[in-house]
């Protein structure tokens, strides 16, 4: 791997790694400069990198690797004493989508509110690490239930990235959220148009080579299930599982849309 300089250096190659569709070269490019960045304690890119690392890890239900990750470099910082830098929000912020991702919400939220708290205090309520949060924290409301609060976050999160130029992906990711949170409060039409909103984005504006394509055609997957219109709820995960095992293989989450679409076919009246 050629040495990395900047963190520009490596997302540059990670956008080819990812164009490539193969993910032990992608996991390998991201171990590989990780020990490099560690080596040269730079911390900015150690943080970078453990993001996207970590993000690949959610991606393919590896929540175990991305909390380990996480929490380490959550601990790091706060040995060096950053704990009211920029670099302990984004690390906070990391460590709370691992224990979302395990379904520890009593973990993931209180981090996040730390994180939101110190992202006002830096003078970033309106950044798209704001944005982000925010779209996170309505994840974690909607898997406790709260959909209410989940819906406030998730509209909250697209009115701060909708002012953000080049920040399309990021839009499409928490429109799906807020579709999926409408599909839990019934409002199925609504939520159709928001996630219609989101696959056009990846479709049209990515190509769709995007990685989180496939959690959009889930969330629709879902909204036609609810709304017991039980063959789009079909069509949708049969593109899902294609689009999961062109990304990231036969994972967790390959097996879980998996049963999804198996109680689907059960459920479809002859």
């Amino acid at each position: 791997m050629e040495k990395i300089m900047s963190v520009d250096d490596f997302y540059y190659g990670l956008d080819k790694m990812f164009a490539q569709h193969d993910n032990e070269k992608t996991e390998k490019y991201m171990l590989d400069a990780l020990e490099q960045a560690k080596g040269d304690v730079n911390m900015s890119l150690i943080i970078a990198i453990s993001n996207e690392l970590g993000g690949f890890y959610r991606a393919k239900g590896d929540v175990e690797k991305a909390k380990l990750l996480n929490d380490s470099v959550l601990a790091a910082l706060k040995e060096i004493g950053q704990e009211n830098s920029m670099n302990y929000a984004v690390a906070l912020i990391n460590a709370g989508n691992a224990h979302n991702s395990a379904r520890e919400y009593d973990k993931a939220l209180p981090m996040y509110k730390q994180a939101e708290a110190l992202l006002e205090a830096l003078g970033q309520g309106r950044d798209y690490q704001m944005a982000a949060l925010c779209n996170n924290m309505s994840a974690a409301y909607r898997e406790r239930e709260d959909f209410e609060e989940a819906e406030k976050m998730a509209r909250k999160s697209i009115i701060i990235i909708s002012s953000i130029q080049g920040k399309r992906l990021e839009l499409a990711t928490s429109l799906i959220n807020l579709g999926e949170v409408q599909t839990r409060l019934k409002k199925f039409d609504e939520a159709e148009e928001t996630l219609k909103t989101a696959v056009a984005i990846y479709e049209v504006e990515a190509g769709g080579v995007d990685i989180h394509y496939a959690a959009a055609m889930a969330a629709l997957g879902a909204l036609y299930y609810y709304r017991r219109d039980f063959d789009a709820s079909i069509e949708a995960y049969q593109k899902t599982l294609k689009l999961i095992e062109r990304d990231f293989g036969h994972t967790p989450y390959y097996e879980m849309i998996q049963k999804n679409l198996k109680q689907v076919e059960e459920e479809r009246p002859n």
